[in-house]
């Protein structure tokens, strides 16, 4: 009787000092209408998340840091763009951050745990071209 009780308070303790531990999870929930992609600058992994989608990433011990890519809509490839770069400053306090992507475009960050920098979008580079630039393109309409 004695050694079980000895075993319920080891499993008590356990649990009692599990529970003051921080851990620096993320839970990427795409509230978007398209998919997304994030790039883990940690693991150097690149995950696809479809519309409603989440996916759990991160490291126990390191705080997250990636970047969010966005699909270009109506193209016939699949053409990413760098939208966002995500800094966790500090771990959540039960271990598993949740962050919403609409609230990553809208720079809202609801628990300051993370810094959230926007990437300004690149235009292409045919428009970049010195022939298009100066219209001196004699054989081109344009």
């Amino acid at each position: 009787m004695i050694n079980r009780y000895k075993g319920l308070m080891a499993v008590v303790v356990l649990y009692a000092t599990m529970g003051t531990m921080q851990a620096c999870m993320v839970t990427f929930f795409n509230d978007s209408p398209g998919k997304i992609a994030i790039f883990n600058e940690l693991d150097k992994t690149f995950t696809y998340i479809p519309k409603n989608g989440k996916r759990r990433f991160g490291s126990h011990h390191k705080q997250a840091h990636f970047t969010v890519y966005t699909q270009q809509p109506k193209t016939k490839m699949e053409v990413w763009t760098q939208a966002y770069t995500v800094k966790q400053n500090t771990c959540s306090s039960n271990g598993n951050a949740l962050l919403k992507f609409s609230e990553v475009q809208d720079g809202i960050d609801v628990n300051s745990l993370f810094t959230i920098i926007k990437h300004k979008p690149h235009s292409p580079m045919v428009r970049e071209l010195p022939m298009i630039q100066k219209k001196e393109c004699h054989s081109c309409s344009a």
